[in-house]
């Protein structure tokens, strides 16, 4: 790439050059000095009519012609002089040009950007997956060298610094990765996905344990973000460790939903749910719903039934729903935390609820005048599955 710049700097070098080389050339100045002779002689013709035609006299003819002669050879000096100052001046244009994009290579290494490159270029490269785990190493600890020399340079770069703590969070440097995110909180201290990866580090540089900084952080991270992923995980654990196996459930079924369930990340959290669930020795919370049509209402059998549990004089986000259709109704549905609303609460994080069954008319979950619905008063959930019949017996 260098040699190609190179010699596009050379060729427009000589577009600049040719130019002045040729204008200093013998030839040019030759003719140049021909035309101050011409012009010359005819200045004389011109001196010698006004003496004869008696508009000047001799002695005026005699100064006006040395007069003549003295530019004429101030010209000729003047001529015989600019080639070497034209070749002077263009060669010393050319090494400039030559020279520009050399140093400008230089400067480039010692201040410029080629270690993002070299890093751009090396995180590319791991990031294909082919490497063994040799291979692998030796690049990571290039990179963390790369990102420290650039670091030095740019120690509010949270981008390298992030980078940097992942790298010694991977290897199992807990405290160094500690340290880093650290400065990187320091830089953006409302980042929810950052405070919950401190909080992560320093959790493993703590023996496990939720102390000090490491559970400040995290509850920092919920505070910015109370859906990130990564504390809503950390919650569990922090939850699971304390006794509080509802938290740690509703925790890590919240992060379940967002993920695919093929991933080591899903499982591991499904992991952790069943572990409570052990604790808590199976007893969720659950309502059987029992749903019916009443006597004197119809409905179109293709219409779409919603049939769900929100928060007792909560806020109207279902926290689990289950869907039917018309045609299917009386019918019996179990509903629970593995039904709760993506980003919603899970049902075992309220203590008391209301059960509303809906035959939707557009068939969209949002009430609209038209539809039909029923709702059951005031349940308090306990640790065993609580039965309710609803009857849909009115219209919007």
């Amino acid at each position: 790439m260098w040699l190609v710049l190179g010699l596009l700097a050379l060729i427009a070098a000589m577009f600049i050059i040719f130019p002045l080389l040729k204008k200093s050339s013998a030839t040019e100045v030759g003719e140049s000095a021909h035309a101050n002779v011409v012009l010359y002689r005819e200045q004389l013709v011109e001196l010698d009519r006004q003496l004869t035609a008696g508009e000047i006299d001799a002695a005026q003819h005699a100064e006006l012609v040395a007069e003549q002669q003295r530019l004429l050879l101030a010209d000729e000096a003047g001529i015989g002089e600019s080639p070497v100052a034209s070749g002077r001046g263009a060669w010393l244009l050319l090494a400039g040009l030559l020279l520009l994009p050399l140093l400008s290579f230089s400067l480039y290494q010692m201040l410029g950007s080629s270690d993002d490159v070299s890093i751009t270029s090396l995180m590319e490269q791991r990031a294909e997956g082919n490497l063994d785990a040799e291979a692998d190493k030796a690049l990571r600890q290039q990179l963390q060298q790369r990102i420290a020399r650039r670091l030095q340079s740019q120690p509010d770069n949270i981008y390298y610094l992030v980078t940097l703590a992942r790298m010694q969070l991977e290897e199992g440097d807990f405290l160094q990765a500690g340290a880093t995110y650290q400065q990187a909180v320091k830089l953006s201290p409302d980042d929810a996905e950052l405070l919950a990866e401190y909080a992560q580090a320093i959790y493993f540089a703590s023996g496990n344990r939720f102390v000090g900084a490491a559970g400040d952080a995290l509850d920092q991270a919920l505070a910015a973000d109370p859906n990130n992923l990564t504390a809503l995980g950390l919650q569990g654990i922090r939850a699971f460790e304390g006794g509080d196996y509802r938290l740690a459930i509703a925790s890590w079924q919240t992060a379940l939903r967002a993920i695919h369930p093929a991933t080591p990340q899903a499982q591991a959290l499904q992991g952790g749910i069943d572990r409570a669930r052990q604790q808590l020795g199976d007893a969720l919370p659950a309502v059987q719903v029992s749903v019916a049509l009443a006597p004197g209402l119809t409905a179109d059998p293709s219409q779409l039934v919603y049939v769900f549990a929100r928060e007792w004089q909560g806020p109207p986000m279902p926290l689990a729903v289950a869907r039917l259709l018309v045609s299917d109704l009386p019918a019996t549905v179990t509903l629970d935390d593995s039904m709760a609303m993506p980003g919603g609460k899970p049902l075992s994080s309220v203590s008391k609820i209301q059960v509303v069954a809906r035959v939707s008319k557009s068939g969209s979950a949002i009430p609209a005048p038209g539809d039909l619905e029923g709702a059951s008063d005031e349940l308090t959930l306990a640790g065993e599955a609580v039965s309710q019949a609803v009857v849909i017996d009115r219209k919007l």
